[in-house]
């Protein structure tokens, strides 16, 4: 078989056969594979099991009382975006033809789901989104002297991801 395309090459009619490899190569690539492409997975909310504004709050203000001359620490954080959680899903897809000719095309989709049992089964997640912060207000005791304000606004900003202009630090008010 080698032979036979270089004894062609050779004989100079190589031009005309690689013009034709070339041309069924690019139709190869041009024919519809029949696939389409996937819509992105649904999303559904993450439930407050999962997620707890007061409990993360809680957290924050007991590590930050820590932080020295910080004392007594309240923190409030917003929300910029609920978190999501995505399922995994199995698409099929038909096609119906009659005669050669396509009549009907169908799709359909379900979640994948994982279990022991009719009964214990569990939906497969493939992405989860946590909830993204908009913005921090840190009341603290030592909130008026600038090393603390500083060490307090660095640590909620590496906890949060919130810049540096996006938390504010305030001294509390005596008596509280």
């Amino acid at each position: 078989m080698k032979d036979k395309i270089s004894n062609l090459l050779k004989r100079g009619g190589g031009v005309g056969f690689a013009v034709i490899i070339i041309v069924f190569g690019v139709l190869l690539l041009l024919l519809p594979t029949g696939e389409k492409k996937a819509a992105p997975p649904e999303a559904i909310p993450i439930t407050s099991e999962e997620f707890n504004l007061e409990e993360l709050e809680a957290r924050i203000a007991r590590a930050l009382s820590q932080i020295h001359g910080a004392g007594r620490v309240s923190v409030v954080l917003t929300l910029k975006t609920d978190g999501y959680t995505e399922l995994a899903t199995d698409k099929s897809y038909s096609e119906r033809r009659e005669n050669g000719e396509l009549t009907e095309r169908g799709q359909s989709e379900e979640n994948v789901v994982v279990g022991a049992g009719s009964s214990n089964q569990t939906p497969v997640i493939t992405r989860r989104g946590y909830p993204e912060f908009q913005g921090a207000l840190i009341v603290a005791d030592g909130g008026e002297d600038a090393t603390v304000r500083l060490a307090i606004t660095q640590a909620v900003s590496a906890l949060t991801g919130l810049g540096s202009d996006k938390v504010t630090v305030a001294k509390m008010r005596s008596g509280n």
